[in-house]
């Protein structure tokens, strides 16, 4: 991990007041060194970034998360009280008398079944949050969409063009936080300088590419009443992301808006990620985690 900064930067004068309402709100949540800068203060800082103003958090890091998740489960490991199941696809979740029964099998097979014994569960299934809830004793709702973020990097030579996270101020507008500038620190990457992502509906649950397509899950994704809500709050920006996904010169436009310097060929292609949305029937993007704690007697979590 390191410990690189970050700034939330206002592009015009329309967004200053964003970044006072962010610095009275991250300071009342305890987060340290918080302060305002002007455009001249952040070109002191970052050379290339040329904006009004920005929110600089000093103390922001960076992290390789896939190392931190096995980390998690060396420690639950070593505990000797746990272990690890791959390749497990939950298919229902029971009590029977105190114990709940989790059953699965290898994802795409008929068989065999097995089952994993707990006296309580909690389930954070991502992107099969919803199904697996529903085979847990969940409600029906929340329903999820999946929205793909795709990402561009910097080639190798310009990967210095910044050396904090450069964010621009959140939307308000639903989902996308923006296209934004990430220093990376992970065994895939290494010490590389991410662009993006976007943020557009994807045409299958795990749908990393645009033309992954799955017409029984994209049904049921147009189904969802919440997702016509959202688009028809936001016409404009459901069809610029969809472009923008097909387009790189328009998405780069966007971190333009950040680092105006930026041009095409200092970038390539990175990869996509593919993230599990809930929309409530006015259209309004769920802001935050959602747990549902009743079923089965209380012994089951669904997050």
């Amino acid at each position: 991990h390191e410990r690189v900064g970050k700034l939330i930067v206002a592009c015009d004068e329309s967004e200053v007041p964003v970044l006072h309402d962010l610095h009275k709100r991250g300071t009342a949540n305890g987060v340290k060194g918080l302060e305002i800068l002007d455009g001249k203060q952040v070109e002191q800082l970052e050379p290339n970034v040329k904006v009004v103003a920005a929110l600089h958090s000093p103390n922001t890091g960076i992290c390789d998360f896939g190392a931190l998740c096995k980390s998690f489960v060396n420690d639950v490991l070593k505990t000797g009280k746990g272990a690890l199941h791959l390749n497990f696809e939950v298919t229902n979740i029971e009590k029977i008398g105190e114990k709940v029964l989790v059953s699965g099998k290898e994802p795409g097979q008929a068989g065999p079944y097995k089952t994993v014994k707990a006296t309580n569960v909690i389930t954070c299934a991502g992107l099969y949050s919803d199904q697996v809830g529903r085979a847990g004793g969940g409600d029906v709702y929340p329903k999820l969409v999946s929205f793909r973020g795709t990402y561009y990097q910097m080639k190798p030579q310009y990967r210095d063009i910044c050396k904090r996270n450069i964010y621009p101020v959140p939307s308000g507008g639903g989902i996308p936080v923006g296209v934004h500038f990430t220093p990376t620190c992970n065994q895939e990457r290494g010490h590389q300088m991410i662009i993006g992502p976007g943020a557009t509906m994807a045409f299958a649950r795990e749908g990393y590419k645009f033309f992954d397509v799955n017409f029984s899950e994209l049904l049921r994704s147009l189904g969802h009443l919440g997702l016509w809500s959202f688009v028809a709050k936001n016409p404009v920006m459901s069809v610029q992301e969809l472009y923008r996904d097909l387009n790189q010169e328009a998405f780069l436009a966007q971190a333009r808006r950040l680092i105006p310097s930026l041009t095409s060929d200092m970038t390539e292609p990175s990869f996509a990620g593919v993230m599990a949305q809930v929309f409530d029937n006015s259209g309004t993007a769920a802001a935050d985690f959602i747990f549902e704690t009743g079923p089965l007697d209380g012994r089951v979590l669904h997050v």
